[in-house]
């Protein structure tokens, strides 16, 4: 198959459950709460599926990955937090806007949008590694999130005393919990039952389509013209800039570890994903203008189409097969 070919094959495999996705919210087919109990379940069920599926099946030469991706993400999360405390201020002179616009920044679809991505393009064995890249997302994104509250968010009334703890248990204890049992089970050499194993890969087939399909159920693409300039800032940042932070971020580790072409391929594509549709999860903490923040994670997702193929082709051409 030709290669351009191949690439709007690719991209076509992705793009239809998001807009499958989205032109069923226009015909609200769905109700809110119907949406909201379907992402849930991708949260609560599809996703761990997938963790453990991927991490329990994963062979020797990608468990040997593991720390260097997660290495990768850890660093590129505080280079993009970095960067979201310096340029919100200059860019939103309004707290709520300068507070979401760095939220924006700082976080990237590695999971939702970049398993779908990463999975399509590089093959099953990228998502393993694409897996280990966001395994730690909640706590770093925890972290980083409340930093920049702190950081930004003087002047703006905040959330009464939060719990680090409970909210990091009530979000991240079932993933990394089910990462951490595939692991050890592979590396234990742990057989499941295969009515067990058949089991879980029956919902781990369905989770990348869902998570794609739910993307979709979350698009908006009304806004209004006064937000343009941040909409736009916030995705040159995450899907042109960011280019930049994932080379540095490669550079360094390669200093330090052993990094094969195949986790080089998906930490520069990771490093390049829009905004995270799990950054609105911080409403609940800080007053954040939640229509500038559903605009750029619309904006992002939909211009990342485009600017993600052209990333693929200058990451095969700089670190081939």
């Amino acid at each position: 198959m030709p290669a351009d070919i191949h690439l709007l094959s690719v991209l076509l495999s992705i793009m239809l459950p998001i807009a499958l996705g989205y032109g069923l919210k226009q015909l609200r087919v769905f109700r809110e709460e119907e949406v909201a109990a379907l992402r849930k379940f991708v949260m609560k069920v599809c996703i761990p599926f997938l963790i453990f599926a991927n991490l329990y099946h994963a062979d020797m030469a990608s468990l040997l990955q593991a720390l260097p991706i997660v290495c990768a993400f850890v660093l590129l999360t505080a280079l993009y937090t970095l960067v979201a405390a310096a340029a919100a201020p200059r860019l939103a002179p309004d707290a709520s806007r300068r507070l979401t616009f760095a939220f924006s920044v700082f976080a990237g679809n590695y999971a939702f949008l970049g398993w779908g991505i990463i999975s399509s393009f590089f093959g099953d064995q990228a998502l393993i590694r694409a897996v280990f890249f966001s395994m730690f997302f909640w706590p770093v994104f925890l972290v980083s999130g409340f930093f920049l509250r702190r950081r930004l968010g003087s002047g703006l009334d905040q959330a009464g005393h939060v719990s680090f703890g409970i909210i990091l248990l009530r979000n991240a204890g079932v993933p990394i919990g089910a990462a951490l049992t595939a692991l050890l089970s592979n590396i234990a050499q742990v057989r499941l039952p295969v009515v067990v194993d058949d089991f879980v890969s029956r919902f781990a087939a369905i989770a990348i389509p869902l998570i794609l399909f739910a993307i979709g159920q979350n698009v908006r693409l009304l806004m209004p013209r006064s937000m343009l300039k941040l909409v736009a800032a916030a995705s040159a940042l995450r899907l042109v800039f960011g280019f930049v932070l994932g080379l540095a971020v490669w550079a360094v580790l390669r200093l330090v570890f052993s990094v094969d072409n195949l986790s080089s391929r998906v930490i520069l594509l990771q490093s390049v994903m829009p905004t995270a549709t799990m950054s609105t999860f911080f409403a609940e903490y800080a007053p954040l203008d939640e229509e500038l923040l559903a605009g750029i994670i619309a904006v992002s997702t939909l211009l990342s189409f485009v600017t993600l193929p052209l990333w693929v082709t200058a990451i095969e051409a700089l670190v081939p097969r």
